[in-house]
């Protein structure tokens, strides 16, 4: 039931005679918010970026936790790693987040809601993840409602051969492993990366629950992940991505009492085993460089999510899809001039089948459809002016075209302050589940949604640094309709409309070069406006604060996060559904500090829930307890 990586276990063998680890890494420019580099401080838009050598070096390992970082990104796990984690971006629905891998789209065809599973990544393949909140449907189509998340992978450093080795083991008896090797080789770039995490868990059904038995809920990964580029001439390149990821969890359903068949409720069953949660991507892509300002672009590949479940050995439900996908994107750089500079339009022509197998035992789903879709983004920077646009239009087999678009203007009032606003609208296509399991309907329309924002910061000179203290703010109002819920006759129909108003501020204050202080509040109100009540897990309010240092070979940070009230289905202590109510608030306190004992070794401590606090992050699925983690990182030099 437990297994590492085989391709960490075996790099690990012959990693500590490697030259040291390179990476390329840059946090201010981006590519996820026009599909045009850019810098995040002058784009007019709800940008954050995570640096994933940062969180590893603070012990954080999987995306969940990552993610959980970033102001106005409500991670939702019931339970620890391996367990389903959905992702709310802005108040909106989870399956309103659209999640790409390098800009390969990684929601699920197969599940209900299209959504993305965050619960089973770790993070060592990766480089960073670019955080775009708002719609943004405009640049990547469907389910962008709330934001897109893009994960971005490791690509090859300098020199024939870099590694690094990453061993790390704590409560629960978790152990974990990551080796990595990267390099390039004439005109041969490549990263190849091994994963593997094993846990025994904690028992997912709450103490208060009459029906907790102590049963742990265990879960298993492992992940491999290659980047490989060729340059095989001056203007043209050659490139391949493939990452698989394997993975199974132990898990507690919801029951039905048999004296009471509808209701139901939470309990531990040792029987049950998410067998198989496994996720393959693979792209082969090709960049012609046509002069200096055009750039064209084409891939094609494929990408197959599988997830079984089964009880006492015997498969309950199994879920199969399958995206296939091929692209040309056409990019254009204007050269600078004393006035306009950073000016580029990016045009593209998508086209994808997706295919879902779905078998709950009491339904299933066979079925298939074709999309396509045209886009134009640009994006320019007049004097202290930077101004965005996105349109696009996506043509579904099942509903035909639909049409988005999106607006931005930033402006640099002074030189260390700025305004911006943007506008856009959104949409997300019904998915194959939903128009065709037997209470579905196949003439379903998408949900629609727009929404504005406007923000502003500051970067202000303080303690003797430029960037000293800073500050930002800002303000979204959405409005969705059409979205999909059961009507009168239990089927799926297009019934429902949300108003999500946000208010996100942030502060961060560097006392020292060595110092730095954050604060960040989010203040939501996510209502369903045909009902007037509270959209569920949506917290009215989210703090997250953290207290970092790096003196010397010493590094370390104390953070906090406070999540607020929401509504939610209730489960009482008797273990029965009690209908919708309020999940209380509850606080978490992590701490991690690490040390450089050498060139190129580090060590590290992680210890999460430092109180030890009793919460449920999903009401029925009880948080993480107190946990401690210690790890060893090493990037030998020659």
């Amino acid at each position: 039931m437990r297994y590492l990586s085989e391709s960490a276990l075996v790099a690990a063998a012959f990693l500590i005679s490697l030259p040291a680890y390179g990476q390329e890494s840059d946090n201010d420019i981006i590519v996820t918010a026009t599909r045009l580099a850019g810098e995040a401080q002058r784009l007019p838009a709800d940008v954050d970026v995570i640096d994933v050598d940062e969180a590893r070096s603070r012990g954080i390992d999987t995306i969940a936790a990552a993610l959980a970082e970033a102001p106005g990104l409500n991670v939702m796990q019931t339970g620890g790693f391996g367990q389903q984690t959905s992702l709310f971006s802005g108040g909106a629905n989870s399956n309103h987040t659209l999640v790409l891998f390098d800009g390969l789209r990684l929601n699920d065809p197969a599940s209900p809601g299209s959504s993305f599973d965050a619960g089973q990544d770790m993070l060592g393949g990766l480089s960073r993840i670019e955080i775009v909140q708002g719609p943004m449907s405009a640049v990547y189509g469907s389910d962008a409602i709330g934001g897109v998340v893009n994960i971005l992978p490791r690509r090859g450093g300098e020199g024939p051969l870099n590694a690094q080795l990453e061993a790390r083991g704590g409560s629960f008896n978790t152990l974990a492993a990551t080796a990595i090797i990267d390099g390039t080789l004439g005109n041969f770039r490549y990263a190849i990366t091994g994963e593997g995490y094993t846990t025994d868990g904690y028992d997912l059904v709450p103490e208060r629950f009459a029906t907790h038995t102590g049963d742990e809920d265990g879960a298993d990964s492992s992940t491999f992940t290659g980047i490989f580029d060729l340059n095989v001439a001056d203007q043209l390149t050659l490139d391949l991505l493939v990452r698989r990821r394997t993975a199974r969890a132990d898990f507690d359903a919801f029951n039905f009492e048999s004296a009471f068949p509808f209701r139901e409720f939470r309990a531990d069953d040792p029987d049950l085993e998410i067998t198989r949660n496994d996720l393959t991507v693979a792209r082969l892509g090709a960049t012609w460089r046509l002069s200096d300002a055009f750039t064209l672009r084409a891939t094609g590949g494929a990408s197959d999510q599988e997830r079984e479940e089964q009880d006492g050995g015997f498969t309950t439900s199994a879920y199969d899809g399958e995206r296939r996908f091929s692209d040309l994107t056409l990019n254009w750089k204007a050269g600078d001039t004393g006035v306009l500079s950073n000016a580029g339009i990016a045009v593209g022509l998508e086209a994808q089948t997706e295919e879902v197998n779905i078998n709950q035992g009491f339904a299933t789903v066979i079925a298939a459809q074709d999309h396509r879709g045209v886009f134009a983004t640009a994006q320019a920077d007049i004097a202290n002016i930077t101004l965005t646009g996105a349109v696009r239009a996506d043509d579904f087999e099942g509903f035909g075209t639909e049409a988005t678009w999106r607006a931005g203007a930033s402006i640099n009032v002074i030189e260390p302050i700025r305004i911006y606003a943007a506008y856009g609208t959104s949409f997300r296509a019904p998915t194959l589940y939903e128009r065709f399991i037997f209470f579905g309907d196949p003439n379903l329309d998408p949900e629609r949604g727009s929404a504005w924002e406007i923000g502003a910061d500051a970067r202000l000179a303080a303690f003797g640094q430029d960037n000293g203290v800073e500050f930002g703010l800002l303000y979204r109002s959405s409005e969705i309709e059409d979205l999909i819920d059961f009507n009168a006759f239990f089927s799926y129909a297009n019934i429902d409309a949300a108003s999500i108003d946000s208010v996100e501020s942030r502060v961060a204050i560097r006392p020292a070069s060595w110092l730095v202080g954050r604060v960040s509040y989010v203040y939501t109100d996510a209502e369903d406006a045909s009902a007037g009540t509270h959209l569920l897990r949506r917290p009215e309010s989210m703090w997250i604060a953290s207290l970092d240092f790096e003196r010397g070979p010493f590094s370390g940070q104390l953070a906090w996060r406070r999540v607020g009230e929401r509504a939610d289905q209730i489960y009482g202590s008797d273990s029965f559904y009690a209908g919708v109510g309020v999940t209380p608030e509850y606080d978490v306190l992590r701490a991690s500090a690490a040390w450089d004992i050498a060139a190129g070794a580090q060590i590290y401590v992680a210890a999460e829930n430092l109180t030890d606090a009793t919460y449920e992050p999903v009401n029925g699925f009880a948080g993480a307890p107190r946990s401690i983690m210690v790890g060893v990182r090493l990037r030998p030099t020659s």
